[in-house]
């Protein structure tokens, strides 16, 4: 017992480190002391050798010391919690096994229903920690023996590896989230998680499509890609929430769409457009989904829906991905998560109320639609703000509403469309900008002078 230096079978030197053999709580430990062994190595340890071995074996010596301490501590303070534990619950404390990390989180209760790859991606990382704790620290069997000097070196062992901060901070909550809810009722004294920092995001949101891109996506989708892209673009609605819209979900009669969002499980009401009502009155009814295809290809994850996505973004000659400042992997900026940053974009810098926006999108908070969606070109911003802002400040002259003279062939129902429109600003004039309302009005001053 005490300070070791390991040998081999002929009296060689294994390891250039010293290494503490003790017993706690009736357990042998035998570990590396991170001190290495300096100096001449004498026969045998009762010797006295020279200066820098000497130097080495007493930083050894405090080193075993302090953990031998720091196990009696941990033992003692485990011992008590134990003790109050059985007091207050009448029962004794469950040690939760290493071994049982992933379907020890598997059980945990959760608010809502988890998805199978979710799970499967969360396991993954609850199977590789475990992998990790049992090739680094072997005599670690249950949960609370994991202790925080454990969790920083899983911490730096995926900064080592790489990993985007992003990445990074999911992986740390999962663990953080896991140990604070086994808690003290399986054995965990504090959570060793607790006082490690979350890394800095370098975020690089999505950018809205242009007109000119929105019409090269539509021209080179396919037959079962094009139907998607219209209702990403006339919805503003996730790319899960598009493949998978069903029939219950739309109402053609009152031409609305309502929907409770996979992502938060928020509902969302989006009024139907003509270009996606048609598309949809094309859809035979013989599935619960709308696009029953879409539906199949998004289930499959792999090589389905993202892959298609990407060829079309493609052969429309769309720009997608950019160089990071941190030198990771190029970050996308164009998808099909764009469209919905499109929508909100564009509602906003038309003057729709935020309040309206929200309803369509589904988001609680003004903050989050504000900082992750409303992307407007510099141009755009600087029209809008010169069209809001008084001529004495901005030098430019009043904003002026084009007027164009419909058609002939769009004469037929020009007073239906009228109504819609006069209806549309009765039911929701007390919502919308006075900017909104009067550029309304002036377009329907000019069909009634057509």
């Amino acid at each position: 017992m005490g300070l070791q230096i390991t040998r081999r079978k002929d009296g060689s030197i294994r390891s250039k480190w010293w290494y503490g053999d003790f017993i706690i709580d009736g357990k042998r430990h035998f570990t590396n002391l991170g001190v290495a062994i300096e100096g001449t190595i004498p026969a045998s340890l009762k010797e006295v050798s020279d200066v820098p071995f000497e130097r080495s074996r007493m930083k050894a010596q405090l080193k075993l010391d302090e953990l031998k301490a720091d196990a009696r501590s941990t033992k003692s303070a485990s011992h008590h919690l134990q003790e109050l534990y059985e007091i207050k619950a009448g029962e004794d404390v469950r040690q939760v096994e290493l071994k049982d990390i992933e379907q020890v989180w598997k059980n945990l209760p959760q608010r809502r229903k988890r998805s199978a790859l979710w799970e499967k991606n969360q396991c993954g990382t609850l199977r590789k920690f475990r992998e990790f704790i049992e090739k680094e620290y072997p005599a670690v069997r249950t949960l609370g023996q994991v202790t925080p000097r454990i969790a920083e070196h899983w911490l730096r062992h995926l900064e080592e590896s790489g990993y985007a901060a992003a990445t990074y901070n999911d992986k740390l909550h999962l663990l953080k989230g896991l140990f604070q809810k086994v808690g003290i009722h399986g054995g965990i004294i504090s959570n060793p998680f607790a006082g490690c920092p979350t890394k800095i995001k370098t975020t690089v949101h999505h950018q809205p499509f242009t007109q000119k891109e929105l019409n090269e996506i539509l021209k080179h989708a396919d037959k079962i890609m094009r139907p998607v892209f219209l209702v990403g673009m006339c919805t503003a609605m996730r790319q899960g929430d598009c493949c998978r819209l069903k029939w219950t979900d739309v109402d053609l009669q009152e031409r609305f769409i309502t929907v409770t969002t996979s992502k938060t499980g928020e509902t969302a009401e989006i009024p139907l457009f003509p270009i996606l009502r048609e598309e949809i009155d094309k859809q035979p009814h013989k599935s619960e989904y709308v696009f029953p295809e879409v539906a199949a290809l998004y289930e499959k994850k792999n090589f389905g829906m993202s892959w298609r996505v990407k060829q079309v973004l493609k052969a429309a000659d769309i720009e997608t991905l950019v160089d990071r400042s941190d030198g990771m992997q190029k970050a996308s900026i164009k998808g099909f998560h764009s469209l919905r940053t499109t929508w909100i974009t564009m509602a906003l810098s038309a003057g729709v109320p935020m309040e309206l926006v929200r309803r369509v999108t589904g988001h609680s908070t003004v903050d989050v639609v504000l900082k992750h969606y409303f992307r407007p070109g510099k141009e755009a911003f600087k029209t809008a703000l010169e069209t809001a802002m008084p001529k004495m400040l901005t030098g430019g002259q009043e904003a002026e509403v084009a007027v164009t003279k419909p058609p002939p062939e769009a004469m037929a129902g020009k007073e239906e469309e009228l109504l819609k429109k006069i209806r549309g600003l009765l039911e929701y004039g007390e919502d919308l900008e006075k900017a909104a309302i009067l550029r309304r009005l002036a377009e329907i001053e000019a069909q009634l002078a057509a």
